[in-house]
């Protein structure tokens, strides 16, 4: 089934019911569900959204060029003391609704094969008690120091890659891969930082994308699922500023033309190709989804 775009049934939070039951109909068909979320699904929980209105940049418009390393280089007390914020913020926070609905689709088994690829590095996901769930711009809870060899020269690498090449794939080292970003990686979860900066070496940093850097390995774990078969994406409250939302669906829709998209959003439709758009809060609209699940 191609999913629809649907524009303009009500105002916000008075979805009708029949686009309610027009999603769960796609959803209940579902084998493969991928789940992209953006910063709008923790924003009920108390987050801040970065691009959204009231959002972290619009509120610190000078933040943007300094989270990148070279601002890190530049001014580490303004960034590290960033971070330290906005770890302290969400040590409180509790994942909402929608995040404890996701887990539950997981812990339940209700798709043979579900992913959750979040934009965020709020670590709520996995606080609702999602396992699976690939970190795209990576976490706030980790922190990374460059590795002195590549994993192309790496003896761990290669025994991964040949165990993938005997098993036909494995995702437990495609999500290795993927959080590493060949970068040494550990929790760091000190809420706050001792010190600012919390580490003395200079290359130690957050395990977050910065501005100005690629994803490298980050898409592994997400692509390799997407070539094994998603039928439906659910899009939680991503905003259109961020080109990875529209480079996953369009591999989604290449690797099968029929994979329905349902976005959920409050603030905008930022969705280019054919979908389902529910015009409403994450945690309303998983909950009215999930009262018509069977």
């Amino acid at each position: 089934m191609v999913a629809i775009q649907d524009k303009g049934f009500g105002a916000m939070g008075k979805q009708s019911s029949s686009e309610i039951e027009h999603c769960t109909d796609i959803l209940e068909k579902t084998r493969g569900l991928l789940v992209i979320s953006g910063a709008g699904i923790s924003a009920e929980s108390g987050i801040p959204t970065y691009r959204g209105p009231g959002g972290i940049y619009e509120n610190n418009p000078g933040l943007p060029p300094m989270l990148s390393a070279e601002g890190l280089a530049k001014d580490p007390d303004r960034i590290w003391n960033h971070f330290n914020e906005l770890r302290t913020l969400v040590a409180g926070a509790q994942p909402n609704p929608a995040h404890r609905i996701l887990a539950k689709w997981e812990t339940e088994q209700r798709f043979p094969r579900m992913l959750i690829a979040t934009q965020n590095i709020d670590g709520l996901h996995q606080k609702a008690g999602s396992g699976r769930v690939s970190e795209l711009h990576g976490s706030m809870w980790q922190m990374a120091c460059p590795r002195t060899v590549d994993y192309a020269e790496d003896e761990q690498f290669s025994d991964d890659f040949s165990e993938m090449m005997s098993s036909g794939g494995n995702a437990d080292i495609l999500r290795r891969w993927s959080e590493e970003n060949n970068r040494t990686i550990w929790n760091d979860h000190q809420v706050p930082f001792s010190t600012i900066p919390p580490y003395t070496d200079p290359a130690i940093r957050p395990n977050v994308l910065f501005f100005n850097e690629d994803y490298g390995n980050r898409l592994l774990w997400v692509e390799d699922f997407i070539r094994k078969g998603v039928d439906t994406v659910l899009v939680v409250g991503c905003s259109g500023g961020v080109a990875v939302l529209d480079r996953l669906l369009r591999q989604c829709r290449k690797e099968n033309p029929a994979c329905s998209i349902i976005n959920i959003n409050p603030h905008q439709d930022c969705i280019e190709h054919a979908h389902t758009f529910i015009h409403m809060q994450a945690g309303s609209a998983m909950e009215q989804i999930q009262t018509c699940l069977k």
